[in-house]
């Protein structure tokens, strides 16, 4: 087996290696995940040892002699991290519980009372902690469907009527008319994360996992946010986009002064949701909007309109006016309180009305950066997205 010595020489070598065009890229990363671990298992051994008493005790970087069965004496040098060691584990859990770490794992130089908090194993910090985001809501309501791009799905906006007439006679002819249709596109979403040769070598694990989960959350949350104000152009076109589509008596305005009463938003509002649309509608807005704004609206008679309950689970369950409402982060919609005037800030929609036209897959493809010495992670999904009927949408709106 190399030594640690040895496998460095090694790395810088194939580092130079890289440099040549026609270099063996497979076998080189292939040589290196080796190297790595060789490398880990002479540190675990080593570590190992020296915490079973069988090595003398010294500071990290000293040469001094040292005994392994079996193995042929000889001098080396220590390279362990002295954090990572089970004894300064054991202090630093022992400091977290009563605030005092023994001196002589504290660092080298001076180390004052400030600063000792800011010394901590570094196992501990061998985990990527990341921003949540609530996504998914929006994607799993909407309907998914796999047309070949470019297919014309036809739309017809008047229905024939029935008469009664007396014997003897017929009911005029009508003509259906279907000069509306809904054409989907190739629309790329991509998601590229980038690594450095030098990184992924000595990467964490825990880094490498939450690669793939994290770029399938990034395709998802574009998605949503599309579906929600995608301009058409390049992307999927957004229900907000769809004004045109939507009748003018459903995008309405209200004030500040009329927000939290029951009144107006029963007659201005509520009326106006189409019968045959209300029973598969939610409202969407933000969390802040409805727990500032919506949150407690009672009518004339005390009685709670809007609220949240808690189940046997405890996960909150809101509800306005009868409808679900499904609260998303402001990347999609604004806040009341921070939405310019005359923006839609609140929406009623079914979400099974929109359409997305994807192939449902998202290929993943990694491959090496030879100008940046980089290796790049790449996921990609086709597809386009339009809402099919904007009969039944609500728009609510900011007023001055």
């Amino acid at each position: 087996m190399k030594t640690l010595k040895e496998i460095a020489s090694r790395k810088a070598e194939l580092r130079t290696m890289l440099e040549d065009p026609k270099a063996d890229l497979v076998a080189i990363e292939k040589e290196l995940r080796e190297l790595n671990e060789m490398q880990n298992q002479i540190e675990t051994r080593e570590r190992l040892i020296k915490e079973a008493g069988e090595i003398n005790a010294g500071k990290a970087g000293e040469k001094r002699e040292t005994f392994i069965p079996g193995v042929k004496k000889e001098v080396v040098e220590e390279r362990e991290d002295k954090y990572s060691t089970l004894e300064y584990r054991k202090a630093f859990m022992n400091y977290a519980r009563t605030g005092v770490i023994s001196e002589e794992l504290r660092a080298d130089s001076t180390t004052m009372t400030t600063d000792i908090g800011a010394v901590i194993p570094t196992t501990i910090m061998n985990e990527v902690v990341q921003k949540l985001k609530s996504y998914g809501q929006i994607y799993s309501r909407i309907r998914k469907t796999a047309f070949k791009g470019g297919v014309k799905i036809p739309t017809a906006s008047v229905k024939p009527k029935a008469t009664w007439k007396s014997e003897g006679t017929l009911s005029e002819k009508q003509k259906k008319e279907i000069k509306t249709y809904i054409e989907f596109s190739y629309y790329k979403l991509q998601c590229r994360v980038a690594t450095s040769l030098e990184a992924d070598t000595v990467s964490l694990p825990v880094f490498e996992a939450t690669i793939a989960s994290d770029m399938a959350e990034a395709i998802v949350v574009a998605i949503e946010i599309s579906v929600i104000k995608g301009d058409g152009v390049g992307e999927p076109k957004g229900i907000l986009e769809h004004t045109t589509e939507i009748p003018e008596a459903q995008q309405i305005t209200i004030s500040s002064t009329d927000i939290g009463k029951w009144d107006k938003w029963k007659k201005n509002i509520f009326a106006k949701i189409p019968l045959a649309y209300e029973g598969n509608g939610i409202w969407i807005m933000t969390k802040a909007t409805f727990e500032g704004y919506i949150d407690g609206m009672v009518d004339n008679n005390g009685q709670p309109i809007a609220r949240t309950n808690y189940g046997i689970t405890g996960s909150p369950v809101r509800r306005f006016g009868g409808y679900d409402v499904l609260c998303v982060e402001a990347d999609y919609l604004p806040n009341y309180e921070n939405a310019e005037a005359d923006a839609v800030f609140a929406l009623f929609v079914d979400l099974n009305e929109y359409i997305f036209n994807s192939n449902l897959q998202m290929t993943m493809k990694r491959y090496f950066d030879e100008n940046t010495d980089e290796w790049i992670d790449k996921a990609t999904l086709i597809g386009d997205g339009k809402l099919r009927d904007a009969n039944g949408v609500l728009l609510i709106k900011k007023g001055a």
